[in-house]
């Protein structure tokens, strides 16, 4: 079914049941809030990457005002709901909207290859094992899925947005697994290379390294 939303463009990505809070100021997304309150509409959520819009996303329903102000500005508590592909753009409104229309998986969370989230996770100890000691915030428990893994892992936003776009649990999973393994031996030799400095007296500051992942 292909319908017309609004639309919001953000440097990230929104992943379905992640909740999001924000802070709206600008007045054409005050436009679109105050629409989607009073219709009890969602909007579509975007990320925007290198200038360009990307054109899956998801929808992004609204929980909870928790404050207006008097300027108009407003702070609200989102959750992303389903996923969703732009067919085309609309700016017949101050805000951007989009006819859209649904962007399901080929497979249920279910039918992911058994085995796989569990050596995700094996590997993920292994990461926490290396970071913890500068990582104040770590989970409570492990994440139960791809998409509650991938704010955790280290993605930049276009990694975030590729795995938004993968159209299977098992297929997500395994691009998580693939990350893992490239950036873990990277984080263990640069673990190395500061234990060497700290033991160097001569050195009072550790550069960064610039390694891709």
């Amino acid at each position: 079914m292909i319908k017309l939303v609004p639309l919001f463009p953000l440097q990230l990505v929104l992943y379905p049941n992640e909740i999001l809070p924000l802070h709206i100021f600008e007045e054409r997304y005050k436009d679109m809030i105050q629409y989607c309150i009073e219709t009890d509409e969602p909007f579509g959520l975007l990320s925007y990457i290198d200038q360009k819009v990307s054109r899956i996303g998801c929808l992004c329903k609204i929980n909870k005002v928790n404050k207006k102000y008097e300027d108009g500005r407003i702070d609200i508590v989102c959750q992303g709901s389903d996923r969703f592909l732009v067919h085309s753009f609309n700016s017949s409104k101050s805000y951007l909207q989009g006819t859209i229309s649904a962007f399901h998986d080929a497979e249920t969370m279910e039918d992911a290859i058994p085995g796989l989230l569990e050596r995700l996770q094996g590997k993920y100890d292994k990461l926490l094992e290396i970071a913890a000691k500068s990582w104040e915030d770590l989970p409570d428990q492990l994440p139960a899925n791809s998409y509650e893994f991938a704010h955790l892992v280290g993605f930049d936003l276009a990694q975030k947005q590729n795995l938004l776009e993968i159209k299977s649990e098992t297929e997500r999973l395994k691009f998580l697994i693939e990350h893992l393994d490239r950036i873990i031996p990277q984080m263990k030799a640069f673990e190395e290379v500061q234990n060497r400095i700290k033991l160097n007296g001569h050195f009072r500051e550790f550069p960064p390294l610039n390694f891709n992942i």
